[in-house]
């Protein structure tokens, strides 16, 4: 037979209630009867039914987190920051990942619908606006890096079109005037965003938008290295490149080295995220930072005081970013 919490609560010499209060991780437990309880679980095996438990309170303290992939490295950080939100409120958090599917998107989601999950971030969405908007409307959801225009749901990411202003506007004050851009057929709108960043900061420096240097690709670092093998088969080739994604710009990068450009001179790079490589690959790369700790810890923090309010925050919450300047810009 199972071992059940009457079992434990009498190798303990404690009540029910108090092994309930203990695995609750409940605060009004003595020291000495929290040791006794977990000493008891130990020696018994006793694994408390937590599904029974969660469906009897219609709460799960689950939260689930879902992302694109698991090949954008800066996602740790943000899965770090809604972890570290989670547990201090007694949550925990699960990831699964979309394929970049709308329709698998969809199928996480039926873990919130069935009540297996409290609440669920989106990190990169695949739905589309209004479904969103539509399914927040009775649900937990928030979404965080990403935003979508006209969408009705509490949100937490970066100004991507300041940032993406902020990151040319400098290799301008540099002296550059032929700044290309590898971006990505995906239309991701922090990739839209990004995109208007560098044709407002053109435009405010009276720099005219020239597409063949745009280059549209996917997220690989292969992409990079094509992007910018293709812009340099130009008659006028660039003499900076924006990369809308650090892996991008490394990928352009071992282009320019393999053919001898020096870069951070005759041609500079600003790529984006600040991910490890950036820092690890030489040259250093110049990039633009996200908050990304605290973008998932704000983004946990505002869904569970949701679950708890009568009146949800649906607010659009954006955190500052920062230019990291290093030898690819010649810094």
């Amino acid at each position: 037979m199972s071992v059940t919490i009457k079992d434990v609560a009498k190798a303990a010499n404690v009540s029910v209630a108090t092994v309930s209060r203990v695995l609750n991780k409940k605060t009004n437990v003595s020291d000495e009867a929290v040791e006794a309880v977990n000493n008891a679980v130990k020696a018994l095996g006793y694994s408390p039914n937590f599904l029974g438990r969660d469906l009897r309170k219609s709460e799960t303290r689950r939260i689930l987190a879902i992302i694109a992939s698991t090949e954008q490295s800066f996602y740790s950080e943000v899965l770090r920051g809604m972890e570290e939100a989670a547990s201090a409120k007694g949550y925990d958090v699960l990831i699964a990942t979309t394929r970049d599917d709308p329709n698998h998107e969809m199928h996480l989601l039926g873990m919130l619908f069935s009540h297996s999950v409290d609440g669920a971030v989106l990190l990169g969405p695949k739905l589309d606006a209004a479904t969103i908007s539509e399914l927040a409307e009775h649900n937990n959801i928030a979404m965080c890096l990403e935003r979508l225009d006209d969408c009705n749901v509490l949100t937490v990411t970066i100004d991507n079109v300041k940032a993406g202003r902020d990151a040319v506007e400098y290799l301008i004050n540099k002296g550059k005037k032929r700044i290309g851009m590898i971006t990505t057929m995906q239309r991701s709108q922090s990739s839209i965003d990004r995109e208007k960043g560098y044709r407002q900061a053109l435009e405010e420096h009276g720099i005219p938008y020239d597409e063949r240097l745009v280059y549209h690709g996917t997220y690989a670092s292969e992409s990079g290295t094509r992007g910018l093998e293709e812009l340099m088969k130009l008659a006028d080739p660039p003499d900076a490149v924006f990369s809308i994604s650090d892996m991008i710009a490394i990928g352009a990068m071992n282009y320019a080295l393999s053919s001898g450009i020096s870069i951070g001179s005759d041609l500079m790079f600003i790529g984006f995220d600040d991910i490890e490589y950036s820092r690890i690959f030489v040259p250093h790369l110049s990039t633009v930072r996200q908050p990304c700790f605290m973008q998932g810890k704000l983004v946990v923090e505002k869904l569970i005081e949701n679950m708890k309010s009568e009146t949800p925050d649906k607010s659009l919450y954006m955190l500052p970013h920062s230019l990291i300047l290093r030898e690819t810009t010649g810094d």
